[in-house]
Protein backbone atom coordinates (compact mmCIF):
# COMPACT_ATOMS: atom_id res chain seq x y z
CA UNK A 1 0.00 0.00 0.00
CA UNK A 2 1.37 3.46 -0.83
CA UNK A 3 2.31 5.79 1.98
CA UNK A 4 -0.04 8.69 2.70
CA UNK A 5 0.56 11.39 0.09
CA UNK A 6 2.60 9.09 -2.16
CA UNK A 7 1.52 9.31 -5.83
CA UNK A 8 -0.27 6.29 -7.26
CA UNK A 9 0.72 5.24 -10.79
CA UNK A 10 -2.27 2.96 -11.42
CA UNK A 11 -5.98 3.60 -11.65
CA UNK A 12 -7.91 3.32 -8.41
CA UNK A 13 -10.86 0.93 -8.74
CA UNK A 14 -14.35 1.95 -7.66
CA UNK A 15 -15.98 -0.35 -5.14
CA UNK A 16 -19.74 -0.53 -4.71
CA UNK A 17 -21.11 2.79 -5.72
CA UNK A 18 -24.82 2.00 -6.08
CA UNK A 19 -27.47 2.37 -8.72
CA UNK A 20 -29.14 5.78 -9.01
CA UNK A 21 -31.95 7.08 -11.21
CA UNK A 22 -29.24 8.80 -13.29
CA UNK A 23 -27.02 5.70 -13.60
CA UNK A 24 -28.85 2.39 -13.85
CA UNK A 25 -25.65 0.51 -14.79
CA UNK A 26 -24.31 0.48 -11.21
CA UNK A 27 -25.08 -2.46 -8.90
CA UNK A 28 -28.12 -2.60 -6.64
CA UNK A 29 -27.09 -3.53 -3.07
CA UNK A 30 -30.32 -5.53 -2.61
CA UNK A 31 -29.03 -7.95 -5.25
CA UNK A 32 -25.82 -8.57 -3.26
CA UNK A 33 -27.32 -9.53 0.12
CA UNK A 34 -25.89 -12.84 1.38
CA UNK A 35 -27.41 -13.79 4.77
CA UNK A 36 -25.06 -16.80 4.91
CA UNK A 37 -21.93 -14.62 4.95
CA UNK A 38 -19.96 -15.43 8.10
CA UNK A 39 -20.44 -12.69 10.72
CA UNK A 40 -16.80 -12.66 11.85
CA UNK A 41 -15.65 -12.09 8.26
CA UNK A 42 -18.20 -9.28 7.83
CA UNK A 43 -16.84 -7.54 10.96
CA UNK A 44 -13.29 -7.90 9.69
CA UNK A 45 -14.20 -6.50 6.24
CA UNK A 46 -16.25 -3.62 7.71
CA UNK A 47 -13.37 -2.69 10.03
CA UNK A 48 -11.03 -2.50 7.03
CA UNK A 49 -13.52 -0.35 5.11
CA UNK A 50 -14.14 1.99 8.06
CA UNK A 51 -10.40 2.66 8.43
CA UNK A 52 -9.75 3.81 4.86
CA UNK A 53 -8.08 7.13 4.15
CA UNK A 54 -10.36 10.04 3.26
CA UNK A 55 -10.16 10.61 -0.49
CA UNK A 56 -12.87 13.26 -0.77
CA UNK A 57 -15.89 14.82 0.90
CA UNK A 58 -19.27 15.80 -0.45
CA UNK A 59 -21.83 18.36 0.65
CA UNK A 60 -24.68 16.34 2.12
CA UNK A 61 -24.86 12.78 3.39
CA UNK A 62 -25.76 9.74 1.35
CA UNK A 63 -28.68 7.57 2.50
CA UNK A 64 -28.56 3.80 2.74
CA UNK A 65 -30.41 2.31 -0.25
CA UNK A 66 -31.80 -0.45 2.00
CA UNK A 67 -32.85 1.26 5.26
CA UNK A 68 -32.53 5.01 4.52
CA UNK A 69 -30.19 5.76 7.46
CA UNK A 70 -27.60 8.51 6.98
CA UNK A 71 -24.50 6.89 5.58
CA UNK A 72 -21.78 9.53 5.46
CA UNK A 73 -20.53 12.08 3.00
CA UNK A 74 -16.98 10.97 2.27
CA UNK A 75 -15.19 8.62 -0.10
CA UNK A 76 -12.47 6.43 1.41
CA UNK A 77 -9.52 4.62 -0.16
CA UNK A 78 -6.68 2.23 0.54
CA UNK A 79 -4.75 3.44 -2.50
CA UNK A 80 -6.08 0.60 -4.66
CA UNK A 81 -9.87 0.90 -4.21
CA UNK A 82 -12.22 3.82 -3.63
CA UNK A 83 -15.53 3.29 -1.79
CA UNK A 84 -18.28 5.34 -0.17
CA UNK A 85 -17.95 5.91 3.58
CA UNK A 86 -21.09 3.91 4.39
CA UNK A 87 -20.00 0.68 2.70
CA UNK A 88 -19.15 -0.90 6.08
CA UNK A 89 -22.78 -0.35 7.10
CA UNK A 90 -24.00 -2.38 4.12
CA UNK A 91 -21.60 -5.20 5.01
CA UNK A 92 -22.46 -5.30 8.74
CA UNK A 93 -26.14 -4.40 8.83
CA UNK A 94 -27.39 -5.80 5.54
CA UNK A 95 -25.02 -8.70 4.73
CA UNK A 96 -24.03 -7.13 1.40
CA UNK A 97 -21.21 -9.33 0.10
CA UNK A 98 -18.38 -7.54 -1.66
CA UNK A 99 -16.62 -8.92 -4.77
CA UNK A 100 -14.22 -11.82 -4.20
CA UNK A 101 -11.46 -9.80 -5.89
CA UNK A 102 -11.72 -7.14 -3.17
CA UNK A 103 -11.87 -9.71 -0.36
CA UNK A 104 -8.71 -11.37 -1.77
CA UNK A 105 -7.05 -7.96 -1.94
CA UNK A 106 -7.60 -7.15 1.74
CA UNK A 107 -6.71 -10.62 2.90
Amino acid sequence: MPELGEPVDRPVRLLDFWVTPENQTLPNPADLVDPGWEESERYWVADYLNHGLVAGSWMGASRCRLCSCSNGSRDLTDGYYLWPEGLGHYVLDHDVRLPAEFLDHIE
